[in-house]
């Protein structure tokens, strides 16, 4: 490695906050232009059962997964696993806590359907083995597993070490819903969003694992491609 490189990579390692910030307009910026991409060659946001499809599925996955992720975070600023909270001890009760997690997210938004005039019992996609495979794929490896890396893993932690622990909470919360403009449209989902924010921060806590915030987002997004809509 070259003392160029070594230079550029010291900065990133000094200046993670501001770096982590920096990941987060990255986000935001790709996410929209990937989502205007996504409709003008699919339509509607959903999971089509098609071979460009699942291609483009592994093109987010390549630049979000592994670019953002793997590369932003991993490689550029030297951040382990267990720094993140990837760790197995007390794996039993960081699963619980992501159920417990997934639970409260989904309760969030029962008063937001009520308030945004849902009624009547929705509609559910029925699951297909594709759809399944399709939704598992984009719920676990995409869509968690970039803002669970990201927003709880890399920036709350970051935070934490400034501010008290709620205020830490709270900032990436509202990074976290601000990530969802142009992916989210309605003002009640970016309330819904903010309040899992919190609740996923809540599971990640000062140095707890990241397993119980990756699970209930995970769970959450697999029963939003099923149904209902709303959610």
């Amino acid at each position: 490695m070259s003392k160029g490189h070594r230079e550029r990579l010291k900065w990133f390692r000094e200046h993670r906050l501001a770096w982590g910030l920096v990941l987060v307009a990255a986000l935001c910026v790709f996410r929209a232009a990937w989502m205007w991409v996504f409709r003008q060659w699919f339509g509607p946001f959903d999971f089509y059962e098609t071979p460009a499809f699942a291609l483009f599925l592994l093109a987010w996955f390549s630049l979000f997964s592994l670019g953002l992720v793997g590369g932003g975070i991993f490689w550029l600023t030297g951040t382990s696993w267990r720094a993140l909270g990837w760790r197995r001890t007390d794996l039993a009760k960081a699963i619980g806590l992501g159920l417990l997690g997934f639970l409260l997210s989904a309760a969030a938004l029962l008063p937001l359907m009520w308030v945004g005039g849902v009624t009547g019992r929705p509609d559910y996609v029925r699951p297909s083995a594709v759809r399944v495979l399709l939704v598992t794929f984009f719920a676990f490896g995409i869509a968690a597993w970039t803002e669970e890396n990201l927003f709880r893993g890399y920036l709350q932690p970051l935070l934490a070490r400034r501010l008290p622990l709620w205020a830490a909470v709270m900032i990436q919360a509202a990074l976290f819903t601000a990530a969802h403009l142009g992916y989210a449209t309605e003002l009640l989902r970016f309330v819904w969003l903010f309040v899992s924010g919190l609740i996923f921060g809540w599971l990640r806590g000062r140095d707890r694992s990241l397993v119980a915030p990756y699970l209930a987002h995970a769970l959450g997004w697999t029963v939003m491609a099923f149904g209902p809509p709303a959610f």
